[in-house]
């Protein structure tokens, strides 16, 4: 099991201290438990998933019911669900697993709490749809895609942040997160406030010549679900 341990001081209370443990899930065809085994082994306050959030909010509709209230149902119906999708996506029965530990300490009288803090549906789908057939390396050369990474790890920063600081009066806060590593990396980065110039190098270096004006322009033509996003988060 990979699990990468960050702590993270935010400033607006110093005196908070945030353990956060990151751990990978394969997308592959094989079950990976690494993050079910976070769950069991670390017994997080919060955990953040890569997922959409609903309707712009990142909490999930479990969190409005207190220990004793939890809609255990609805969890075997989500776990049936993965069942099912595992049938063509062996790597969804990984989060079933996730979901049988969360039931566990939700019985236990542990209330973690769950976010999805990825940006919307139709944003990751049009990128999932754009770039799913295309090489690593290839993808890593095309600055629309760092332009679509650039708006869904703004929503995540954005919605971790309000998150964190909605439970700023605790002085520990152990944080399960989620993300695949190259999202979780790049978070952490904007978590730190750094300066649009300072942004807009660390996504585009590959693209010296690159422009915010050119990215505007060439997105409204060519990607209209992107560029709603794009004219929203830029800092540009």
């Amino acid at each position: 099991m990979i699990v990468k341990r960050v702590k993270f001081r935010l400033g607006y209370n110093l005196s908070m201290s945030i353990r956060f443990i990151q751990a990978n899930c394969r997308e592959g065809k094989k079950v990976d438990l690494r993050q079910a085994a976070v769950v069991k082994r670390y017994k997080p306050d919060i955990i953040f998933f890569e997922l959409p959030s609903f309707n712009g909010n990142p909490s999930s509709p479990f969190n409005a019911y207190g220990i004793k209230k939890k809609l255990f149902a609805r969890v075997e119906k989500i776990k049936k669900g993965l069942r099912h999708e595992a049938g063509k996506t062996p790597y969804a029965l990984s989060d079933a697993f996730v979901w049988d530990n969360i039931a566990t300490l939700w019985r236990e009288g542990h209330n973690v709490l769950l976010f999805n803090v990825d940006a919307p549906q139709k944003l990751r789908q049009e990128g999932f749809a754009q770039y799913g057939s295309l090489s690593l390396p290839r993808i890593e050369q095309a600055w629309q895609f760092w332009a679509q990474q650039y708006v869904r790890e703004t929503i995540m920063a954005s919605h971790i942040e309000r998150i964190l600081k909605r439970y700023s009066k605790r002085k520990k806060l152990v944080v399960a997160v989620f993300l695949q590593n190259f999202h979780w990396h790049h978070v952490q980065f904007r978590l730190k406030h750094p300066t649009p110039g300072k942004v807009w190098r660390y996504y585009f270096w590959r693209s010296p010549k690159l422009t915010p004006s050119f990215v505007t322009k060439a997105l409204r033509k060519e990607r209209p679900v992107l560029y709603r996003y794009w004219k929203k988060y830029s800092v540009w």
